[in-house]
């Protein structure tokens, strides 16, 4: 894959990459397939990022009212070789080197289509259908493959009868994202300092943004991070907030009052809005507001230019990796 990108450069550049990952998934989607049925299940796999994107597909594809489920692909290890993942399979897997993804490839019973960066990998080579990402290389911890693979997800889906999103639209609100976002992230890094630790919140579609979220900041700062779907928040883990302690909440309807609450007792609380809606102390708005699926994009860029701060402000090296793992990826 090539030497890693450097990370804010990496983030910056992400437009062109998804416009270009819009033309290769025309491509790759060019003969008419069936639709999917509303009552036959679409399972997605993945390992890590992956997954988190998986979440945000997955949760856009159930409120669109098609059947669909989100596995790891290492909990597939476990399941008995005649389970039936689903009537559909899609395995994503920026690298196509990640063991697991390929196990599940192998069961007799899939037949996936495959997200992948790496149209020549292991994975690649089970197939029944590629829809390669691009020529991109990446940054040490993903941020072009994540994004461009929410713009693949988007083509899969409509090319099935499912509308998500227009793919070729997505580059757009990364766009609108890196301009409106970018001095945002600044001046959320001054306000939390360096908190104790970081809660990533969101509903729907966004509860994936806040999962990928949360994985990015770990892996890039070492800050401890953690998702929460909005209303699980309620549920107690939100018991721990309070002076030192920050949460970024994608989203603005019962995320307004929980960010209040959070700093009434003394936490640090931030919006990322992508409507439109009041201008308020601690929310942050997209200038050119989306709904549903495309707000995932725009989230994900102000996570990633967030985490940027935090990196450029503590000298950490993305990508150098303190426990490396020798069995997470095959040998290229």
């Amino acid at each position: 894959m090539g030497t890693p990108h450097p990370f804010r450069p990496a983030i910056m550049s992400q437009p062109q990459w998804l416009t270009r990952a819009a033309e290769l998934a025309a491509e790759a989607l060019a003969l008419p397939v069936d639709a999917w049925a509303p009552n036959e299940t679409v399972a997605v796999v993945g390992m890590g990022a992956s997954t988190h994107a998986a979440t945000v597909f997955v949760e856009a594809l159930r409120a669109a009212g098609q059947r669909a489920v989100n596995l790891d692909a290492s909990a597939i290890a476990h399941y008995p070789d005649d389970f039936c993942l689903g009537e559909h399979v899609i395995i994503i897997s920026e690298s196509g080197r990640s063991p697991e993804p390929l196990v599940v490839a192998e069961r007799a019973d899939v037949n996936p289509i495959v997200v992948t960066a790496n149209p020549d990998s292991p994975l690649a080579q089970l197939a029944s259908l590629v829809v390669p990402l691009g020529e991109f290389v990446d940054s040490g911890v993903y941020t072009i493959g994540y994004t461009t693979t929410l713009v693949a997800l988007a083509a899969i889906a409509q090319a099935h009868g499912t509308f998500l999103a227009d793919p070729a639209s997505l580059a757009e609100v990364a766009e609108a994202a890196l301009t409106d976002f970018s001095p945002l992230a600044s001046l959320v890094a001054d306000q939390f300092g360096i908190p104790q630790f970081l809660d990533l919140v969101g509903p729907g579609p966004s509860y994936g943004s806040a999962q990928g979220a949360a994985l990015l900041i770990r892996e890039s700062t070492n800050l401890p991070a953690a998702a929460y779907e909005t209303v699980q928040y309620l549920h107690g883990p939100m018991e721990a907030c309070g002076p030192n302690r920050a949460t970024l909440l994608f989203g603005d309807g019962r995320e307004r009052a929980i960010a209040e609450q959070i700093r009434a007792a003394g936490g640090l609380a931030v919006q990322v809005a992508t409507t439109p809606g009041e201008a308020l102390p601690g929310v942050f708005r997209l200038g050119t507001p989306v709904t549903g699926y495309p707000s995932a994009i725009a989230e994900t860029v102000f996570a990633q230019l967030l985490a940027a701060e935090w990196v450029e402000r503590g000298g950490h090296q993305v990508g150098n990796w303190r426990f490396p793992q020798p069995d997470t990826k095959l040998p290229e």
